[in-house]
């Protein structure tokens, strides 16, 4: 006859289930974000649904060596937890550093630039303070389209940005009145990455 699990650990010696306990969290600790994700008992499709993205854009964070703070606070609290960030010293004690600025609050603006060989490339500059530009890789048009559906873009819209790309070679689709600026989550989920210093 099965037993419930509640039954046999009360059963335990008290010693043993610290321990075992203790055991779990030095684990939970080591994990990577897909077997967090897995040990909360969400899928992909679940955290695409908590965080309002594609699937694709939660296999592509879980993937990332990577990322911005306020990804990874996004995710983290999309599964009910807190992201905490501890500077930890030689000589012991530890500090939680819980200051970064507001820079992964600011507004962005996005172009949609023509490179060469049928190729496009989405950048975001910094909407009126200082940061640094984000870009997507050069893509093709079907590209194009799923980064700016990341965005949340309408079909319309995408329809009358690739109208205008026809007679330019940018064209901006956030920062002006009447249109969408877009803060970083929303460009990390769409693709984008800082653009390298050279």
């Amino acid at each position: 006859m099965a037993r419930n699990y509640k039954e046999l650990q009360a059963k335990m010696n008290p010693a043993d289930v610290a321990e075992n306990r203790q055991r779990v969290r030095e684990e939970l600790q080591r994990m990577a974000l897909d077997e967090l994700r897995s040990a909360k008992q969400l899928t992909q499709a679940d955290m695409a649904e908590l965080l309002d993205v594609p699937q694709s854009s939660i296999s592509r964070i879980e993937q990332r060596t990577d990322m911005y703070l306020s990804t990874l606070r996004n995710y983290v609290q999309a599964m009910g937890g807190v992201l905490q960030i501890q500077a930890v010293f030689p000589e012991g004690g530890a500090v939680v550093i819980n200051r970064f600025g507001d820079y992964e609050e600011q507004p962005y603006i996005v172009v949609v630039r023509t490179e060469r060989n049928d190729a496009f490339q989405l950048q975001a500059r910094p909407f009126q303070h200082q940061g640094g530009a984000l870009s997507t890789r050069p893509v093709k048009w079907s590209g194009v389209v799923k980064a700016m559906k990341a965005l949340h873009l309408a079909e319309s819209q995408i329809t009358a940005i690739r109208n205008n790309l026809q007679q330019t070679q940018e064209v901006e689709i956030g920062g002006r009145a009447g249109q969408r600026v877009f803060q970083i989550p929303d460009l990390v989920a769409a693709g984008f990455e800082p653009v390298a210093v050279v």
